[in-house]
């Protein structure tokens, strides 16, 4: 994840719009302000009418509407196209080949909601000639409140995982704008009991807003000296030391994900951090362990994220909640309440453009005229629609009866290319 600068942040904040680099002979193309009636949209725009597989939301043209010069993109909360809620999509009748992608626009006003500016040959393009690919250019997939991501796609190369599942090339970059600050909580975590416990169960549980891995639990007695094994390691126990989760039977949890299903609760005690659970989305996720007997516990680990790379651990949980069933009844043995997140920035309140500049060498990203990011245009050689899209989806956030009525705002969308030479 990538941070933009605080002096870059107060350039986003003042911004009003943007124009092209300088030095280039552009001519403006293609130029929408939405000052027309909205039965006027369908001249210059199609939109999707049906449902989706990989979102939550169908999409109509009745979620479209244009109003006093903007566009508004309007997410509802109803049952249509077999889905639960509806959003709308739209993309230009007209296609393009490079040039400077320019729009104004504000998020809806929600987490879950994907608010995104792009380009892609996927829909419309058919069969391309030898030596082209199908790719996606994603300028921005915006999520409430403070997030960019850029994406790039080739939708034309394939393979299968080791899991079965068809995969394609993807180059993702997200940016948060609010600065980082230090993190809360952490991965791996050990509870050592000052007075050990006789318990016969065990209690995990989070209020954590999304799906999070939790790797494993680990009980132990106490130890009479030296230190436990490191929560992170995947070595064998020290001799004479017993976990006692290993043996332990689950009794309750909170399930299973269903687009996870592989990532089963068993993971948790099957003495490896290889493995592990990936939660439901939403509600208390929790997993009770019943130890078989009453047992001398001295010591709790658990740990949760995902390992990436240099970065360490990442996106584990920072609220969560450890009991033992002692004399009859759940007692607290360690807890933690989550971090309220205070954005720096709101990209709902006020309009921001997001642009890119695209040639056959480089493909250039701005964030209201300041360069956020540049790629090498390895596959995107061929025209396509632009696309304004908003969608319903857990990877946007924590998804809330608060998306509904919600509105991606747009005040422009404009296109610029090179005049051909004289």
């Amino acid at each position: 994840m990538n941070r933009l600068s605080v002096a870059l942040l107060v350039t986003a904040l003042c911004a009003v719009f943007a124009e092209p680099p300088a030095g280039k002979n552009w001519q403006l193309v293609f130029d929408d302000h939405f000052d027309y009636p909205d039965a006027q949209l369908d001249q210059n725009w199609i939109a999707q009418n049906g449902p989706n597989g990989h979102i939550l939301c169908s999409r109509w043209r009745e979620n479209a509407r244009v109003d006093d010069g903007i566009l508004k993109l309007i997410n509802r909360k109803e049952q249509r196209g077999g889905q639960d809620w509806t959003s709308a999509s739209l993309w230009t009748k007209r296609r393009f080949k490079y040039g400077y992608f320019e729009c104004r626009y504000k998020y809806a006003a929600a987490t879950g909601t994907n608010n995104s500016f792009w380009l892609t040959t996927m829909h419309t393009a058919g069969k391309l000639p030898e030596g082209n690919k199908h790719f996606e250019i994603d300028i921005n997939e915006g999520h409430y409140p403070d997030e960019i991501n850029i994406n790039i796609h080739n939708w034309s190369d394939f393979w299968t995982d080791d899991a079965g599942k068809r995969r394609h090339h993807a180059w993702p970059k997200r940016v948060c704008l609010t600065p980082a600050s230090p993190k809360t909580g952490q991965a791996p975590w050990e509870i050592v009991l000052d007075v050990p416990l006789r318990a016969s169960k065990v209690r995990f549980s989070s209020r954590h807003p999304d799906r999070f891995h939790l790797r494993t639990l680990r009980v132990f007695p106490k130890l009479a000296g030296g230190e436990y094994p490191a929560v992170t390691s995947n070595a064998p126990l020290p001799d004479g030391l017993v976990d006692y989760a290993r043996a332990a039977t689950i009794t309750a949890s909170s399930g299973s994900n269903p687009d996870y299903a592989q990532y089963r609760v068993e993971h948790v005690i099957d003495g490896g951090i290889g493995t592990s659970w990936i939660t439901p989305y939403d509600g208390e996720k929790f997993i009770e362990l019943d130890l078989g007997a009453e047992r001398e516990v001295g010591c709790v680990q658990f740990l949760t994220g995902w390992r990436d790379g240099e970065q360490g651990y990442v996106f584990y949980v920072n609220s969560f909640r450890v009991e033992l069933w002692v004399d009859g009844a759940w007692r607290e043995v360690a807890a933690q309440e989550p971090t309220p997140y205070v954005p720096a920035i709101d990209l709902s309140a006020e309009f921001h453009t997001y642009a890119m500049e695209w040639n056959e060498k480089e493909l250039i990203f701005f964030f209201d005229g300041k360069e956020i990011d540049r790629r090498e245009n390895d596959i995107c050689h061929w025209e396509a629609p632009v696309y304004l899209s908003l969608a319903i989806a857990r990877f946007a956030g924590q998804v809330t009866d608060a998306i509904d009525g919600t509105i991606m705002a747009v005040d422009y969308v404009k296109v610029w290319q090179e005049k051909p030479g004289e």
